[in-house]
């Protein structure tokens, strides 16, 4: 669930079985391809990321490059209803469906791996360059749980840790280590050797404990059910600080420009000084901040209950405009922010928030369930906006250029 609290609400996931997957649009090619570019297989020795949620250890939100202009569909593969949300990097888009991880071919959609991961899976994996460390949390008795690290190439399971652990929130990787955040039944915070598997620390933060973020040594981190952000030493869990604020803490902090922004359920949005916690300044934003917010050198970007908000970094709103329901967390994309909500992904221009495009996400029923809307955040790269529907379409939009 904090993956889904990361970067979503909770809803169905989890209980429908894989290999139901329709194939994608204007593909010709309707089998599953091999991934001829994979690396091969074996313990990774590299922990370097590529992607990860909101894109780096920090939370930024800051994609490296354009939105798409337009919003041409380039291709949609439908897989299973998805929570989890998406990661992209090297030719592969990455989905986390209700228990399994489906590895699509970028510039197609063509599937080129599916494997079952656990009961479910909440957030979207981080990347290195082969292998995706991912978390999932159990159902029931005998369901695989804790975090995952799978084989790019075919989606072999290289190790799993923390089995002991629910694990809802998406994991972050900086400097070899895999830090994830809490669940219903688990508070603690665990960092976990990125290359064996091996668990270093845990600290208890609180249920539903965020995502982390990680900056110069320091893991900061919400306390979920607890109105509380701490800062914990990244070599072994020991608190720096830790900071009240108003409400819960249900999104993952950013950290960006010397300052750690963190949202509260009461639809407040705080910054605080990295160094010792104390609060620079505070603002209501909405009526409940659930994700993680975007910021730039020069702004911070903040979804809440039918609102996307611009701020400066003073925590003066510079514009806000109202979405269909919750909004997930946002995309920063050079002049542009990309954005879900609960039926679509809007693309808004970053300086004055005009709408420049919108595509909504299709219905689906499956046996007697209708699965609507979208329930994680879009992902931009390479200038192709790509977004999950909970009905489990991967769309890849472009401006067809």
């Amino acid at each position: 669930m904090l993956g889904a609290l990361a970067t979503g609400a909770i809803g169905f996931s989890g209980c429908l079985g894989s290999s139901r997957r329709s194939p994608p649009e204007a593909t010709p090619d309707r089998s599953p391809a091999p991934d001829d570019d994979a690396p091969a297989g074996g313990n990774s020795e590299d922990a370097t990321p590529t992607t990860q949620f909101q894109y780096d250890a920090r939370n930024s939100g800051v994609a490296d490059g354009d939105a798409p202009g337009a919003a041409d569909l380039r291709w949609r593969t439908t897989l299973d209803p998805i929570e989890g949300g998406l990661s992209v990097a090297d030719g592969r888009v990455v989905a986390a469906t209700g228990g399994d991880l489906v590895a699509l071919d970028v510039d197609t959609g063509d599937v080129r791996w599916d494997v079952g991961v656990g009961h479910s899976i909440e957030a979207p994996p981080a990347l290195t360059a082969d292998t995706a460390y991912v978390a999932c949390w159990n159902g029931g008795p005998q369901r695989d749980r804790g975090v995952a690290a799978i084989d790019l190439a075919d989606g072999s399971e290289r190790w799993r840790a923390i089995a002991d652990v629910d694990v809802t929130s998406a994991p972050t990787l900086a400097a070899d280590s895999v830090y994830v955040g809490g669940s219903l039944h688990s508070g603690e915070v665990v960092a976990i050797d990125a290359v064996d598997g091996e668990e270093r620390w845990r600290f208890e933060a609180g249920r539903y404990a965020t995502t982390p973020a990680v900056e110069d040594g320091v893991v900061y981190v919400g306390g979920g059910e607890s109105p509380v952000a701490y800062a914990l030493d990244a070599r072994d869990g020991s608190e720096l600080w830790r900071t009240e604020v108003e409400d819960r803490v249900w999104g993952a902090p950013t950290v960006v420009e010397d300052a750690v922004y963190v949202g509260s359920r009461s639809g407040r949005v705080y910054a605080l000084a990295p160094d010792d916690g104390h609060e620079r300044w505070s603002v209501p934003v909405g009526d409940d901040v659930r994700a993680s917010v975007a910021a730039t050198d020069d702004g911070v970007f903040v979804a809440s209950e039918g609102s996307i908000a611009s701020l400066d970094l003073d925590g003066d709103e510079r514009w806000s405009v109202q979405t269909r329901g919750y909004a997930f967390a946002p995309t920063v994309a050079s002049d542009a922010v990309v954005v879900t909500d609960a039926t679509a992904a809007v693309c808004l221009g970053a300086d004055d928030g005009g709408l420049r495009w919108r595509h909504e996400a299709r219905e689906r029923q499956i046996s007697d369930m209708v699965f609507t809307g979208v329930r994680s955040p879009p992902v931009v790269a390479d200038g192709v906006a790509y977004v999950a529907s909970h009905g489990g379409d991967v769309y890849a939009l472009s401006d067809g250029s």
